[in-house]
C-alpha cells in the first residue's frame, strides 16, 4: 500500500476540527491555511499540526480511499479519549456528516467495538457556532453519553 499523504486534502486547516492552540474553530481556518496547502509546512507548529493524524492516513489504514476527509465529509479520529472510553470520534467538514458517510462510521465503529462519538456544526447567525456532540454505541456507552449532558451543553439556536 502507498503511504497515504494529506495534501491534497486539507480539511483539518480548513477549520473543521478545533484546535485552541492555533486558534482553529468551524469555519474558521488556521491561518497558515492556502490553497497550497499549508504555508509554513516545515515549521508548522508540534501540536496539532504535526502531531495529529486522521484515521484515514495511519499507516495500514482500512479506510477506503475515498473516505479521506475532503472527499467523504468527515474527519475521523481513532484511539480518542472520552469520559474513560475509548472512542473513535468523527467531525464533519461542513454542517453534517452526509449520512452515507455516517452510515458507514457507524458499522466501521461497530465492527471495531469501539463506540462513536461524532458531532453536528450548528449554524447560528448564517456562521458556525457551537457544536453538537452526539454518541453512537452499546447500550451502556449510550447511557454515558445520556448521563453527561448538562444544561451548558444544550444550546438555542
Amino acid at each position: 500500500m502507498t503511504k497515504r499523504q494529506c495534501f491534497p486534502c486539507k480539511a483539518c486547516c480548513e477549520g473543521w476540527l478545533t484546535s485552541e492552540e492555533i486558534g482553529m474553530t468551524p469555519g474558521k481556518p488556521c491561518q497558515h491555511c492556502t490553497a497550497q496547502g499549508c504555508a509554513i509546512y516545515e515549521n508548522r507548529p508540534k501540536t496539532p499540526c504535526q502531531t495529529y493524524q486522521c484515521a484515514w492516513l495511519v499507516e495500514d489504514s482500512d479506510m477506503p480511499d475515498d473516505y479521506r476527509p475532503d472527499l467523504c465529509g468527515a474527519i475521523v479520529s481513532l484511539n480518542r479519549k472520552w469520559n474513560g472510553w475509548s472512542v473513535i470520534h468523527a467531525a464533519p467538514t461542513g454542517a453534517q456528516i452526509p449520512t452515507e458517510t455516517l452510515e458507514w462510521i457507524k458499522s466501521y465503529a461497530v465492527k471495531r467495538g469501539i463506540p462513536l462519538m461524532f458531532q453536528e456544526n450548528l449554524i447560528q447567525n448564517g456562521q458556525f457556532g457551537a457544536a453538537k456532540v452526539l454518541g453512537f454505541g452499546p447500550p451502556d456507552f449510550v447511557l454515558a453519553v445520556k448521563n453527561a449532558i448538562s444544561p451548558k451543553d444544550i444550546f438555542k439556536l
